[in-house]
């Protein structure tokens, strides 16, 4: 009984210790950022800032000036920015008799009109078995 109570105590400190490094304990819990938007887009966006900062710092002593085709530009990209996320079926196949449907998510860009104006592939795919008789 007295040699189990140090080993007791060394798991209790070690479970602590791994809690509280990871980033969802009470310490860390302003730092986490939880998004439905793909890891891709925020760090091209991150990216993007950036390098928008770097211009606007070199060239201060320039006006800007700013035209219709920018302006149109400038707002086709706005509202290419409103995306869907859709699951699509990939493929299917038989695998050691199960049916299995491969589903890959997609970001659809829509207008104004709901047209499609593009659809981009992400990472993310499902897989679905069904157990054939």
């Amino acid at each position: 009984m007295k040699k189990s109570i140090p080993m007791i105590g060394l798991a209790i400190t070690i479970i602590l210790l791994i809690y509280l490094e990871s980033p969802y304990s009470l310490i860390n819990k302003e730092h986490v950022r939880v998004s439905s938007i793909p890891n891709e887009v925020l760090l091209a966006e991150a990216q993007g800032a950036a390098e928008t900062d770097t211009d606007t710092d070199t060239e201060q002593s320039e006006p800007v000036v700013s035209t219709d085709e920018e302006a149109a530009s400038e707002s086709e990209e706005v509202a290419a920015q409103d995306y869907t996320l859709e699951k699509v079926l990939e493929d299917k196949s038989v695998v050691g008799g199960y049916m299995v449907e491969t589903y890959r998510e997609y970001e659809i860009y829509k207008n104004e009109n709901g047209e499609v104006i593009k659809k981009v592939p992400t990472s993310n795919f499902d897989y679905v078995r069904y157990y054939i008789k």
